[in-house]
This record gives structure tokens, C-alpha cells and sequence, in this order.
């Protein structure tokens, strides 16, 4: 229990402590939704375009994107993921963390993954879909 309660503590010292947690998971980070109208801050019970959350228990960080949209055509979508990785990246600078963090492709199990051991294996992750996604459909001109 000694070692979760200093994990906790060095968390709280990087992010900050926010509010409307409970003890299974922390907030980190993310893009409140433009429909979000409530007077609070981003946090677990807003609804946001893309966040971050731990969950202490499995020691992993979680990557939520919100998908309930409906674009007019893949172009749509692309601008919406750009939009998502450009705030990810921002995120990544601001907190000197590891843009380039080699992606484990031999050996593993190649797939996106939306849970990771550190916020750099989830920024790649997630970096690989979106241009990888936006690649195809920019180069076939599907709509």
C-alpha cells in the first residue's frame, strides 16, 4: 500500500490534484467538448473531445476519444483527429514528454491500444492511428 500512496503523491506533484476523483482513477489531461457547457474545469465528469485518465489498480494511463460525431466524409474525420493529435502534441511539449518513443511492432502484438504504461507509449499509439487512418483516406480520396 506504501508504494501506491508515493505512485499517488509523484502523480499529484507532475498533474496536479483535481478534484471529482475517486480512488480508483486519476485525471490527467484533456479537451473539454465544445457541447460541454458546464462552469467546471476539464475533469472525469466533463464531456471531453479526448482525455487522459489513470487507473491506479492496473497502472496503466487510459486514452478516451469522443466518436459520437457524424462528419459529412472522411476528410471530416481526419480534420477532427488532426485536431485531437495537434492538442495531444501541445500537451506532450508543455509537459517535456517524449514525442518519438519507439513503437514495439516485432515481438508484439501489433495493434492501437487506448491503455499504455506511460503517457508517451499512449501519445504513439495514437499518433500511429491518426496519420496512418488519415493517410488512406487522404491518398484514395474517400468520402
Amino acid at each position: 500500500m506504501e508504494i501506491e500512496e508515493k505512485d499517488c503523491e509523484k502523480m499529484d506533484k507532475k498533474y496536479g490534484n483535481h478534484a471529482l476523483e475517486d480512488d480508483d482513477y486519476k485525471f490527467i489531461w484533456s479537451v473539454k467538448l465544445y457541447a460541454d457547457f458546464s462552469s467546471s474545469g476539464c475533469n472525469m465528469q466533463t464531456m471531453n473531445d479526448i482525455d487522459i485518465i489513470y487507473d491506479k489498480n492496473k497502472k496503466l494511463y487510459l486514452l478516451g476519444v469522443e466518436t459520437a460525431y457524424g462528419f459529412k466524409d472522411k476528410q471530416g474525420e481526419c480534420n477532427y483527429l488532426k485536431d485531437l493529435l495537434k492538442a495531444f502534441t501541445d500537451y506532450m511539449n508543455k509537459n517535456k514528454l517524449n514525442k518519438n518513443k519507439p513503437y514495439m511492432l516485432f515481438f508484439s502484438n501489433p495493434y492501437i491500444d487506448t491503455s499504455a504504461k506511460t503517457i508517451e507509449e499512449l501519445y504513439i499509439n495514437f499518433r500511429i492511428f491518426v496519420e496512418g487512418y488519415c493517410k488512406i483516406y487522404d491518398s484514395t480520396k474517400y468520402s
